[in-house]
């Protein structure tokens, strides 16, 4: 009843808690249409030969999804008591630890009922069934991840098991996602990189005219007296390997990357432009550089967009965001700069900025070599693209630099400090923004390891004892549950008494691994999280209201709409031109769905019918209301 508190307005209606009130209802719904159909064919001579295997085991999966959303709903409400009035975020140093500890048995143990006959209903049903070849693809490549050629064939040969059979996949893609290592994560969606990848995208990516990857720097770049440094920050190693197929030095005709090293202060980039304009030859262009034969020229562009794809910090590139930058490319045309910042955890807080700044700076220094007259530029990014374009912004106003005309921020993460709220225990059951993939990509971006001890090695010790089958009791049920951690020992006074913290240490040890309790516990008390570039809803007020008009698109079911409702919620307090659309039904990372569903690809047209509207408005500098997307949550 007290949902509309924490919406954005009467009219946009979306948060955490709504999301996993409407998500309880569809299961609620889902089952009982099961039940009606096991009523309505029991009586039926060929039930059980026919039906009742199937709709049994439908039946059970739909049942665990529901007590799984019982407890996330229970723990929803129990942490609305530590919200301060309308805050969707809770301040985690108010809740008690035993309320803290439900929440890391919930991922534990509740994740895996939403990974089998259940996946992706939250999402549109078109969706939901590419979810599942995406989950049937996790547990298959985990089973050649640092295999022999051999037995990776194998393996993918029996690939087809996990889209067979639901049960062995959710159990699988539950124990990958809960054990794996971040580079596990990274090789996994880095497979987008791979060239056979590439290969195939040419049938299903249209073609612009110009398509030139090329590096930049390492000279510091001086704009109104302002000094903008190449990127210094340090790495795992003292230079860079080159991305995957991609990081090629100017002037190179190899478009696929040649495997040698690069300097660490270049910065990669790519320009995307559906026509050639007055200045690119200055680049220089050459043939290889144009996708479509033309020797029209065009006259300099008024607006020009820099964009900086997602990929959690540690995956993906631009080259495989293009299933969406050419067509907008075609559909805006403008010149398109896109930036190919280096990943973590090999390049972890702050190079990524450091990269996006200083080409943020070059393209304004450099606007006639780009066919932009220099007017108009505006910025966009998904996911943690829309991290680095809003960090990109604090860092401008912060020296002064011209600021971006607009920002526009698909599902970005705000908030990476490490906190708890109602739309992030939806990451429990999202297939793709899971909470402990979430929770590595974090730590990867932060340059944080768990592979440090705990603080209190004798009591890690002990409690590396416990046996499986202890842990399993510790499965979260409705009542209140203990936080205090008795060893099983008839003799308690075999142990030192630890401190509480180190009780909560030794809990979250039983419940989630030692490797992963280690990582909480420096993702806890790391104050880096809360550095504004970071986190840029915890920016100054100073500094929030010079911002650029913002456009916000969250998806409502994704498990970063809390941070959008209240980044947004902070631009209103400071009178700050700004756009909140909501997109339901949709995934985290729908952009990318386009080629594989019809139904995304429709709603993507919509999106580049928007940015069009975007652009225009940026052109009068009218900030008046954007285009609605029809998919609001009501």
């Amino acid at each position: 009843d007290n949902f509309h508190q924490f919406d954005y307005s009467t009219e946009i209606r979306a948060n955490g808690y709504r999301t996993l009130v409407v998500l309880h209802g569809q299961a609620c719904l889902r089952t009982l249409d099961i039940l009606r159909q096991v009523n309505a064919k029991r009586a039926g001579v060929l039930f059980n030969l026919m039906y009742a295997s199937s709709l049994f085991q439908e039946l059970e999966s739909w049942t665990k999804a529901l007590i799984g959303m019982q407890h996330i709903l229970a723990f929803a409400v129990k942490i609305i008591g530590y919200t301060e009035k309308t805050i969707l975020y809770v301040d985690v140093t108010q809740v008690p630890m035993d309320v803290e500890l439900d929440y890391f048995k919930m991922v534990a143990f509740d994740t895996e009922s939403f990974f089998g006959r259940t996946c992706g209903f939250q999402f549109a049903e078109s969706v939901g069934k590419l979810l599942t070849f995406l989950l049937a693809g996790l547990a298959a490549y985990h089973e050649t991840y640092n295999r022999s050629i051999p037995f990776a064939a194998a393996s993918v040969a029996t690939a087809p098991k996990y889209i067979l059979f639901p049960e062995q996949r959710a159990t699988k893609c539950a124990a990958v996602l809960r054990d794996c290592d971040y580079f596990f994560c990274q090789s996994f969606w880095n497979l987008l990189d791979h060239d056979f990848i590439k290969k195939g995208s040419r049938y299903i990516i249209p073609n612009v005219t110009v398509s030139k990857y090329f590096q930049i720097g390492p000279e510091p770049i001086e704009i109104d007296s302002i000094i903008v440094p190449p990127p210094t920050a340090g790495a795992g190693s003292d230079e860079p390997n080159e991305r995957i197929g991609g990081n090629i030095r100017a002037g190179s005709d190899n478009k696929t990357g040649s495997g040698r090293i690069q300097p660490k202060q270049l910065v990669n980039i790519k320009l995307l432009s559906n026509e050639i304009r007055e200045g690119m030859d200055k680049l220089p262009l050459k043939k290889s550089d144009l996708e479509i034969s033309s020797k029209k020229i065009f006259p300099m562009s008024d607006q020009l967009l820099m964009h900086v794809h997602g990929g959690g910090f540690i995956a993906t590139s631009s080259t495989t965001h293009e299933v969406y930058s050419k067509p907008w490319a075609l559909g805006l045309g403008i010149p398109i700069i896109s930036v190919d910042y280096s990943l973590a955890p090999e390049y972890p807080f702050p190079r990524a900025i450091e990269e996006c700044f200083y080409a943020y700076a070059w393209i304004l220094k450099n606007a006639n070599k780009l066919g932009w007259t220099g007017k108009t530029i505006l910025l966009a990014g998904d996911s943690a693209g829309g991290n680095l374009i809003t960090t990109v912004t604090i860092k401008a106003i912060e020296v002064g630099l011209r600021k971006p005309d607009a920002i526009i921020c698909f599902y970005t993460p705000f908030l990476l400090c490490y906190s708890l709220s109602p739309s992030r225990l939806l990451a429990i059951m999202d297939p793709l923004l899971n909470t402990s993939f979430l929770w590595r990509c974090l730590a990867a971006y932060a340059g944080v390891k768990s592979d440090d001890k705990p603080p209190n090695d004798d009591l890690s010790s002990a409690t590396a004892t416990v046996d499986k089958k202890h842990r399993k009791r510790h499965r979260l049920r409705s009542g209140k549950s203990s936080c205090q951690f008795v060893p099983e020992s008839e003799n308690a006074s075999d142990y030192t008494q630890p401190d509480v913290k180190d009780i909560y240490h030794a809990r979250l040890i039983e419940i989630m691994g030692s490797s992963q309790a280690n990582l909480l516990r420096k993702l806890r008390e790391s104050s880096l999280l809360n550095h504004p570039h970071m986190s840029p809803l915890l920016v100054s007020d100073e500094i929030l209201r010079q911002f650029p008009t913002t456009y916000l698109i969250p998806c409502a079911r994704d498990p970063f709409i809390d941070d959008n409702v209240e980044f947004a919620r902070r631009l209103r307090s400071l009178n700050v031109p700004h756009h909140l659309n909501v997109v339901d039904e949709w995934p985290h990372g729908f952009l990318d769905f386009g080629f594989a569903s019809d139904d995304v690809a429709q709603f993507n047209i919509q999106i580049l019918n928007m940015l069009q509207n975007i652009v225009q408005q940026s052109y009068s500098n009218d900030t008046g209301d954007a285009p609605s997307i029809p998919t609001i949550i009501g």
